[in-house]
């Protein structure tokens, strides 16, 4: 890797650590959930990065994919489960990392250190020509082992400059043949559960990404211009077009029904269960992996 474009993903790892930190530290009881963004989001720029995807703040069975917006009146209680994902980029070089924290109880401490204990077990096995199957393997053995189930259809994942997912999948159970690259930039999030090992789709949230450009008439071409030239290939909140115009939710309803954007859906755990995630962004060397934000 050029050494001018690792100078920029080691940047990006350290701002994506402290800024995870930094959010982690907002969350207590009757804190709106909207507040850890508040401070991840200004850590970031602080940094000399800039987001690079909305900071996810998924509570209990909501396993991925809840970014709150302002004035959403969620705040934390007592004995929730809440994993923080936070991503950052530096000229679109990105980095990604995610934890759990528990509100005031320690019920679910065994669970929050299955998915640190699996994510460890994978730094460890990763290597360049091993195949995903290897690494899924060894996640699945370590959270089974620790009496939960990972959750099969969430992975880990490649990325590449200004593209969060690029294309190879870092699965949680012992599946898939393909094999890691020496260079490759990986993040891997192992997932544990107490319910069914499987997420679904919920109702549709606040994170969006352009999908395909159709023709489109002026004011909506302008707003897809803007778009494209703010966010890339990378997700966006909703409430960060507020920039772009007091109408923002009538602009994005209208590319939506175009097929322009598209919203992600909330990913909910199938049986209920309660939901830990661990996340480090690596650099796969010829020695092992470089952890970019540990």
């Amino acid at each position: 890797m050029d050494e001018d474009v690792l100078e920029k993903y080691v940047k990006a790892g350290k701002v994506a650590r402290e800024s995870l930190e930094a959010g982690r530290k907002v969350c207590k009881v009757g804190i709106p959930y909207f507040e850890v963004v508040k401070e991840v989001e200004r850590r970031i720029r602080m940094g000399g990065a800039f987001p690079a995807f909305p900071v996810n703040v998924s509570v209990n069975d909501v396993g991925a994919h809840y970014t709150p917006y302002p004035g959403d009146g969620k705040v934390f209680r007592t004995g929730d489960v809440v994993k923080i994902d936070v991503g950052c980029h530096v000229d679109g070089y990105i980095a990604d990392n995610a934890l759990t924290v528990e509100i005031e109880t320690d019920i679910y401490r065994h669970m929050i250190d299955a998915v640190e204990d699996a994510l460890d077990a994978a730094i460890d096995t990763i290597r360049p020509g091993i195949q995903v199957r290897d690494v899924g393997g060894c996640i699945e053995a370590v959270i089974t082992a620790a009496g939960y189930r990972p959750i099969r259809n969430l992975t880990g994942h490649a990325m590449e400059r200004y593209v969060l997912h690029s294309g190879l999948s870092i699965p949680n159970i012992r599946r898939g043949r393909e094999r890691i690259e020496e260079g490759t930039v990986l993040a891997v999030e192992p997932f544990a559960t107490d319910g069914a090992g499987k997420v679904d789709n919920g109702t549709m949230g606040e994170i969006y990404i352009l999908r395909r450009v159709r023709r489109l008439k002026a004011p909506d071409m302008e707003f897809y211009q803007w778009l494209n030239n703010n966010f890339k290939t990378m997700p966006f909140a909703s409430y960060w077009c507020s920039a772009y115009s007091d109408k923002y939710l009538a602009e994005l309803d209208r590319l939506s029904r175009r097929g322009v954007i598209q919203a992600y859906p909330l990913l909910l755990e199938q049986g209920r269960g309660k939901v830990t995630q661990r996340e480090h962004t690596m650099l796969v060397t010829s020695e092992g992996v470089r952890v970019l934000t540990a």
